[in-house]
């Protein structure tokens, strides 16, 4: 099907925007772009590339509705023990209705939060159709983990320091046997011949190294090699996982990476919020994506990432929401402006700009999903737009205001007119096409509500759990 799009610009990775234009799509790509001449009638619209949201796990719902906000990432993550399971299409179709209305034409599903009520397989394949009910290209990463699952270590001590009930309870939810490599590695080749396709990309996904054994770990790296496919994982997101490969690396984790061939143009790291100089220059010169998540460091007190450096290093940058936007609200168009306002510099020092976020979402995002779309609106190239309402984006009209001026100042998914993917329209005046947004999430909501008092014992564990582990890393770290 043919369509034409006239707007008063374009702004993509070439650099600085063009003026009005006339964007003719012939099915699933971009037939041709042409400038209009002066006082040609269009559409007061900004045309950009669909973003891409490197990292992100789908979560059904905002983790603060748990009593998660502000909390270190080594209770938080317990706490996601809260939510009790449900269909599996339901609780993705809201996060990926959520995600398109945010901006995202494509995003990485790290699939953490499994919810067991089928065979794996049976699982992916709902998470898959519910993507493609939305129209998101995703990325669909299986978790792979297989140590350490209350601490960075030994979880006798965290036990012992339970009541008797608590014990009872965090043993029976979290000390289950992992699952051996092999069958963790076919796991993986099972849910990609299920479900891979042009828009999802299986890969490995390693949760980080401080869950994984060396043999998982190796696994994963010649599996890599082996098939081509990507790996996806966490990497030094807190400072506790800084002492943590420190004191199991001392050669450096980086290095040990590159030395067991993890490390590779393959690998995206979500965060490196930790990465020092060292760990960058390696990360560089190895031609792996770090996925930046800055509204997720400030939400679990992980830290700033240090994005100016990554870029200095020559590090390939993403933008990643990670299920934890600055509003909790997938908004990937207001996290370009987060990661701009507290990583550019400050006066006139100018350490990240405006170009190096949008090369990070519109196009090193999409390579690590091995999305078709390379940041460039032009003839032959996907027809994956976001277009933004122009007139709305500069309400106050006073003086000409360079597009990305405008965006960087304002811009958030209130501004969204339409999304387009591969050709399809997903989202249109504030409402995401293929799906009713608003009842999945009214269902969701009440099934996870009903679900809330067979966590009851849980959540009356989780006090003691929470000041166990604070006083497990609190003591080594000797820092509250």
């Amino acid at each position: 099907m043919s369509r034409i799009i006239t707007c008063a610009a374009i702004l993509d990775s070439s650099g600085a925007a063009q003026g009005p234009s006339r964007i003719t799509l012939d099915g699933s790509d971009i037939a041709s772009v042409e400038a209009l001449p002066p006082g040609a009638p269009h559409d007061d619209l900004l045309v950009m590339p669909a973003l891409a949201n490197a990292h992100d796990h789908g979560r059904p719902i905002r983790t603060s509705s748990i009593g998660g906000f502000a909390k270190p990432l080594e209770i938080w993550l317990h706490r996601l023990r809260l939510f009790a399971p449900v269909d599996p299409y339901l609780a993705s179709i809201a996060p990926f209705g959520r995600a398109a209305l945010g901006g995202q034409g494509a995003a990485m599903v790290h699939y953490t939060g499994v919810q067991g009520l089928t065979d794996y397989v049976t699982e992916a394949r709902a998470v898959a159709r519910a993507a493609s009910d939305v129209g998101l290209r995703i990325g669909f990463a299986i978790a792979m983990r297989n140590t350490n699952p209350l601490v960075y270590g030994d979880s006798g001590p965290i036990l012992d320091a339970l009541s008797d009930e608590a014990r009872a309870d965090i043993a029976a939810r979290f000390l289950s046997p992992p699952i051996g490599v092999e069958e963790q590695m076919a796991r993986v080749e099972a849910v990609a011949e299920a479900i891979g396709s042009d828009m999802v990309d299986v890969q490995y996904g390693p949760n980080g190294v401080q869950w994984a054994t060396p043999a998982l770990l190796e696994a994963i790296a010649e599996g890599s090699a082996s098939t081509g496919r990507r790996v996806h994982m966490h990497l030094l997101e807190t400072r506790y996982q800084r002492a943590y490969a420190d004191q199991h690396f001392p050669r450096g984790i980086a290095r040990h990476l590159r030395d067991i061939g993890l490390l590779s143009p393959r690998l995206t790291l979500a965060h490196c919020t930790w990465a020092n100089p060292a760990d960058l220059a390696i990360i560089a010169e190895s031609g792996a994506t770090i996925s930046v998540n800055t509204s997720s460091n400030l939400a679990l007190r992980s830290g700033l990432a240090p994005v100016a450096a990554m870029l200095a290093a020559g590090c390939k940058v993403g933008l990643g929401v990670d299920g934890q936007a600055f509003d909790e609200d997938d908004d990937l168009i207001r996290e370009m402006r987060l990661v701009w306002s507290l990583h550019g510099g400050w006066g006139f020092d100018r350490q990240v700009t405006p170009a190096d976020v949008l090369q990070a979402v519109f196009a090193n995002g999409h390579a690590t999903l091995r999305s078709p779309v390379t940041g460039r609106i032009a003839a032959g190239a996907p027809a994956d737009l976001l277009i933004l309402d122009r007139k709305a984006l500069d309400e106050d009209a006073l003086m000409p205001v360079a597009p990305t001026e405008l965006l960087f100042a304002r811009g958030s998914a209130r501004h969204l007119a339409e999304s387009i993917v591969a050709g399809r329209s997903i989202v249109r005046d504030g409402r995401v096409i293929g799906i009713d947004l608003d009842a999945a999430q009214a269902e969701l909501r009440e099934r996870l509500r009903a679900g809330m008092p067979g966590r009851e014992t849980f959540r009356c564990a989780l006090p003691e759990l929470e000041t166990a582990v604070c006083r497990h890393f609190t003591d080594r770290l000797g820092c509250c």
